[in-house]
């Protein structure tokens, strides 16, 4: 446990390179701050937009980029849905290569069966307060690292 009695997810190791599609900047800077606090990674990579993410799918198809070790993502973007991206990422991605958490504000039922049914690992609604936001995204960090230590045994 970390300080606050929130996970920690520094015990045995990190979960990996992680990516994010945030197009706020103060929930991008929630998110990189829960991240930090976790210990989860020490750099995540930010994409603010669709096309930026699916830019970056097409430089790791072409071996000039290296692929997430997992991907937490935003539903609402100002560029199209992050559907899009989810769906994009399957193509190329088994669930375990490439785990997907979608992490939007929006929370419709409509929207999380849409997101599973696309094949996104986790759906988690945004919490307003921060001390619950550095939670979910340490639970996040915490997903993905048990994910690729599953599949680095496959």
């Amino acid at each position: 446990m970390s300080i606050d009695g929130y996970p920690d997810t520094r015990d045995g190791g990190d979960c990996g390179s992680l990516a994010y599609v945030e197009d706020n900047d103060a929930d991008a800077m929630m998110i990189e701050t829960a991240i930090q606090q976790s210990g989860c990674v020490d750099e995540p990579t930010r994409f603010a937009s669709v096309q930026s993410f699916l830019a970056h799918l097409d430089a790791v198809d072409a071996g000039e980029a290296v692929r997430p070790g997992g991907l937490l993502l935003d539903i609402n973007l100002p560029d199209g849905s992050g559907f899009e991206i989810l769906v994009a990422v399957r193509r190329r991605f088994g669930l375990d290569e490439l785990p997907v958490a979608v992490f939007s504000g929006g929370g419709s039922e409509e929207d999380i069966l849409r997101a599973y049914d696309l094949g996104a690992n986790l759906y988690l609604h945004k919490p307003m307060e921060f001390p619950e936001y550095r939670r979910r995204v340490a639970g996040v960090c915490g997903f993905f690292k048990r994910v690729r230590h599953v599949s680095e045994r496959s």
